[in-house]
This record gives structure tokens, sequence and C-alpha cells, in this order.
């Protein structure tokens, strides 16, 4: 398709395509002005979610908090690293002192616990046969030991009288005599033998070894009481009246013996405490029992009221940083700790960060 346009007095034909590049172009530059004549104009700024909270003190003291139990948020670890065969406890449950908790497996000291139990019965047993001493069929025989000895020595002695007469009309010699004699002796010291041998066994066993029996006992009893401990500490119980804040575990994993991860986190929420860093700064206008309310974020328009509980002496390094680009990091803070008397239509959860307001002089 052509177009002719008139130039002058002469007619020109021009393509269509021509046309079309002609008014793209047009249309380009007036686009490129527009941007150029509009870009140093500011875009408008977004309101705020929430308005911005503000103290609502004369004179206060602005600090971080954060909510936790009233008991403190407690984290619960087993006393050694195991695996865990059972959970008894869940998030939002509440728990009794002494309450089950979770349990860990025990199966090497139940084992252990059987060998201690079976060195329990040998020593009981080891006590008690020195204990029946002595065995009624052991006494005879040395009696009659005892006996025979004196027979032998009565004749000894028969013997021993009748060569010293025979040796005095000459009839016997001095060494007959002598040997009669060394013979009187010896059936003297069985007799004695026999008799110590007798009294010995009818006195039973000394006094010393059933004492060492008596100890052994004792050790092997408190060898199966530290199993049994030991088993009994497998089970982790509750230590206070709380409610189980966090679950970390479930049966099956391992647990380990570490503060830092700890299996379940519990505490007392029968009412809640707000710990706040106040910065060192501020101290010098910090006084005890000083008014103070907190506001939670996104809601600053409410205001929960406070009592103040205690101001913990140690000053410890900041660990808690909101992000404000003129907030000192390298500042010290005192944990100034609250009790929440007031109501709030919102939930507040232990751990949730909160902004506290102290008064420090004359409030509004």
């Amino acid at each position: 398709m052509n177009l002719y346009v008139e130039c002058g007095e002469s007619h020109t034909l021009l393509p269509m395509t021509k046309w079309i590049t002609f008014f793209l172009c047009a249309a380009g530059l007036a686009i490129g002005v527009f941007v150029v004549s509009t870009s140093g104009e500011k875009p408008p700024n977004a309101p705020p979610a929430a308005a911005p909270s503000v103290n609502p003190f004369v004179n206060g003291i602005a600090a971080s908090g954060a909510i936790e139990a009233k008991s403190r948020n407690i984290s619960v670890s087993p006393p050694v690293a195991g695996l865990v065969v059972e959970m008894m406890a869940d998030v939002n449950e509440a728990i009794k002192p002494g309450q089950e908790l979770f349990r860990l497996d025990s199966r090497d000291l139940k084992a252990q616990l059987l060998r201690e139990e079976a060195a329990l019965v040998v020593a009981n047993a080891q006590l008690a046969r020195l204990r029946a001493q002595p065995r009624a069929e052991d006494l005879p025989p040395l009696r009659a030991e005892v006996a025979r000895s004196k027979a032998r020595l009565a004749d000894m002695q028969f013997w021993f009288d009748t060569l010293t007469k025979a040796t005095s009309d000459n009839a016997v010699g001095a060494t007959e005599l002598t040997r009669s004699r060394f013979a009187l002796e010896a059936a003297q010291a069985d007799l004695a033998t026999a008799e110590t041998t007798l009294s010995r066994a009818e006195a039973g066993a000394w006094s010393e070894d059933i004492g060492i029996a008596e100890a052994q006992v004792a050790q092997a009893q408190a060898n199966v009481d530290a199993v049994k401990l030991q088993i009994e500490r497998m089970t982790v119980r509750s230590p206070i009246e709380a409610v189980v804040l966090k679950r970390n575990i479930e049966a099956g994993a391992f647990a380990h013996s570490d503060a830092n991860s700890p299996a379940l986190v519990i505490g007392d929420i029968s009412s809640l405490h707000v710990r706040a860093s106040v910065d060192e700064e501020d101290t010098p206008r910090l006084v005890m029992g000083s008014p103070a309310v907190l506001r939670v974020r996104g809601a600053s328009e409410n205001s929960v009221t406070l009592r103040m509980v205690r101001i913990e002496p140690l000053a410890a390094a900041k660990l808690s940083l909101t992000g404000s680009v003129t907030e000192r990091v390298d500042t010290r803070v005192i944990e100034v700790i609250f009790e929440i008397t007031g109501t709030t239509k919102f939930r507040l959860f232990p751990g949730q960060v909160v902004d506290v307001y102290i008064d420090a002089g004359t409030s509004q």
C-alpha cells in the first residue's frame, strides 16, 4: 500500500513502514521527556503498620525486656546422653513436681544390675556360712581326737612312771627313761593341740572374718543400690509444678545432656515476669519500687502495669540488640525483674520481647 504526501508542487510516494517508524520515535521521545521531568520527585512514604511506642513518663527509662515464667524458663536435659524410649509430657501440659517427663534407654544398666544382685547373693551366702559355724558333723571327730590324745597321754604317763620306778631298782637304763619322758611330753602336746582345735571349732567363725564378710555384703548391696539409682536417673522428672513450654525431642531421638539444646523447657506461668535490661548509663536514675509499664510490640497503644520485684546487682554484657543504628553494643546492662500485674487483651508468651518503661521521676 502506498500513500502520497503533497510537498510543494510535487508529490512524493512514502511507504507505510516509514510512517510507523516516525510515530514510534515521536512516542519514545515524549516518554523520555516525561520520565526525566518526574525523576526528581520522591515517592510518598508508606504509613507504618502500627504507631511507634512512646515513653509514657516525662522522666522515664526505656529498656528492652523479655517475658519469662515466674520460675524462669527451666531447660530440662537428661543427666547423661542417651536414647529416648518414651515421652510422657507434651507442650502446654500441666505437670506436677516429680512427674515423669521422659525416659532414656536403661537396658545396659539393667544388665549390670543383674550382675550386682548375683554378687550380693554370693556375699550373703558367704556370711551365712560363717555364721553357721561350727557344723554339727565336724565336732564328733574332733572330740574323738581329744579322747584318743588323753588315752595316749595316760599310756605314756603309765610307762614313764613304771620306768622311773624300774630305774630306781637299776632294772632299766637311763636311756629308756629319757625316751619315755620324751614320748610323754609329745603326748601332752598332742592333747593340747586336739583340745585347742576342738575349742576353736566349737567357738565358730572368727569375729573378724564375720566382720569382713559383713563388709563385703554391704559393699555388694551398695553396688546394687548405685545401679538402681542410675536406672532411676534415666527417668527425668519435673522439679516443680509447671507447664511444658517447648518440646525438642521425640521417642527414638538421641538426647544430649547439653543445656544449650534442652530436651524440654518448662516454667511456672501462674504469673509472668519480665526481665528488663537497663543500660548502665540509666542506672543512676533507677530506683527500687519505681512504677513501670510494658508495651507489646505491634500494639504499642496498650500499656500493662508492672511491679518491680528486684534489681539484680550483677552487671552483664548487653546481648539483646534492637537493631537501631544509634544503639551501643559495647555497653553493659543491669537486669530488673518485674511481675506483670495488669491485664492485657493480648496473650503474652514466655520469651516474647517487649518494651519496658520505668518511671524515674514525675509521670504525665
